[in-house]
């Protein structure tokens, strides 16, 4: 065939129709009624559109085409296009469809899904998914596309879908804007160059994953909603639920006006984690971690304000939230902020240990020592012991001349002066009426407690002034 432009409108045949080998600047099918599948192999054409047209099936194969527009295929004729070139692809109110092996140069863009589509082991410049023409009985579509290189972005927007699945995707950017899901999202192996956005993404309760991913640059996840089916609008507590696995990205952030969770499972945000807004909260596990923490003018004046800022970024305080927030402070140098949260990050550690190591954890080590970093609980040990010493003294008559009563100011002195010295190791004798083993080895043990408390008090104090 040698004309270079072909149109054909209104006809009917009354079996296959195939084009073969064809070269052409323009093929035009337009309202034709063909009793079989309507196939074009090995041809090279400028501009190929195919509108209208009723056929079983509809495939493109081993072509190199410029423009291919399909539009308005009939119901349950199958759109197969593989092993193909093209410089431009539109399909617009296609049933199911199967792009396969292509090498797209420019935009591929579908629009008014009725069935499903399946994308693999295809490359594009950009991959555009807009809108749908199914619901309800029809059945709502489901996307899934493999094995995909997108050198700009890959797209889907105002659409309802029953499935959505990404895999071994590679592209500059993804974004999901205004997709709503029957079925919860699963994307894995998914590589971006620069970011991910999702704007009014719906899922149901069942929680959605990104698996075995790496973003370079942010994941901004905005109104993240549960779908009505899931009851978000009437149970309380439950949220819509993104989780992300063995997963790399350079920074996150996360605003919705419902309840939504953004989990880090085994994954980490190398750069900085922004502060969530409105019902949005952060999970992290134990083997995840973040770089710094977007903290916008948050002061620590104490524990319980650090413990209420992390409430509200994190569904639970737990010790990696904590250390979290700890980092970031030490990276802006706010070295007070740092040791309070150092503090309450080895506390919330101790509470996952059994019973005897919680207990000389939460209990010595954080409560007595104050985990060398606080020096006001070591300051409260070491003032109670000095007065429960003295008071002991006291009441004992060790110190407390013959003939004098309890009131007897002087002698009240003498006791607590007593107890101070031995506990700060100031070297006073032994009054003669205790000079036996059991006075030494009380005054022994006094001073020895008394040299770790104040040996740990300056060491406290000479850090913080140093830094």
């Amino acid at each position: 065939m040698n004309d270079r432009s072909v149109h054909l409108n209104q006809d009917e045949v009354t079996a296959d129709l195939l084009l073969d080998t064809v070269s052409a600047d323009r093929v035009s099918l337009e309202r034709m009624s063909i009793d079989g599948a309507l196939t074009v192999r090995s041809c090279h054409i400028d501009e190929l559109v195919i509108d209208h047209v009723e056929a079983d099936a509809l495939m493109v194969m081993n072509s190199r085409i410029g423009r291919l527009i399909i539009r308005n295929a009939s119901m349950g004729c199958e759109v197969t296009v593989i092993d193909s070139s093209l410089d431009f692809l539109a399909l617009h109110s296609c049933g199911a469809t199967r792009l396969e092996r292509l090498r797209v140069e420019e935009l591929v863009q579908i629009n008014a899904l009725r069935g499903t589509l399946h994308v693999s082991n295809s490359r594009a410049s950009s991959l555009t998914v807009r809108s749908q023409a199914t619901s309800g009985r029809l059945g709502r579509p489901s996307v899934f596309v493999r094995d995909l290189k997108a050198r700009e972005d890959l797209r889907f927007d105002d659409l309802w879908l029953s499935t959505l699945g990404l895999e071994d995707v590679e592209t500059r950017e993804l974004i999901l804007q205004r997709v709503r899901l029957d079925e919860p999202l699963r994307a894995s192996e998914l590589h971006c160059s620069e970011t991910v956005r999702m704007n009014g993404l719906i899922i149901p309760a069942e929680e959605s994953t990104i698996t075995n991913s790496t973003v370079s640059g942010s994941v901004d996840v905005r109104n993240l909603g549960l779908s009505d089916s899931s009851g978000g609008g009437t149970r309380p507590g439950v949220a819509a639920r993104l989780a992300l696995h063995r997963t790399t990205v350079a920074t996150l952030t996360s605003a919705s006006d419902a309840s939504s969770v953004i989990s880090l499972r085994d994954s980490s945000v190398t750069g900085t984690l922004g502060l969530p807004s409105g019902g949005s909260r952060y999970s992290l596990d134990n083997a995840s971690s973040i770089g710094d923490m977007e903290l916008a003018g948050q002061v620590f004046r104490n524990g319980a304000q650090a413990l209420s800022f992390v409430e509200r970024s994190f569904t639970e305080v737990t010790a990696v939230a904590l250390e979290s927030v700890r980092s970031a402070l030490a990276k802006r140098n706010r070295n007070r902020e740092v040791d309070e949260l150092y503090y309450l990050a080895r506390q919330r550690e101790a509470t996952a240990l059994p019973l005897l190591r919680r207990a000389v954890g939460r209990g010595f080590l954080g409560g007595v020592l104050g985990w060398g970093v606080r020096a006001r609980n070591p300051a409260r040990v070491l003032a109670a012991g000095v007065l429960a010493t003295g008071v002991a003294f006291h009441l004992s008559g060790a110190v407390r001349d013959p003939g004098r009563g309890l009131t007897d100011v002087t002698d009240v002195g003498k006791s607590f002066v007593l107890a101070l010295a031995l506990w700060l190791n100031v070297g006073t004798g032994m009054p003669s009426e205790l000079a036996t083993a059991k006075w030494t080895a009380l005054a022994i043990l006094l001073t020895v407690a008394g040299m770790l408390f104040t040996t740990l008090i300056v060491g406290i104090v000479i850090r913080k002034l140093v830094r």
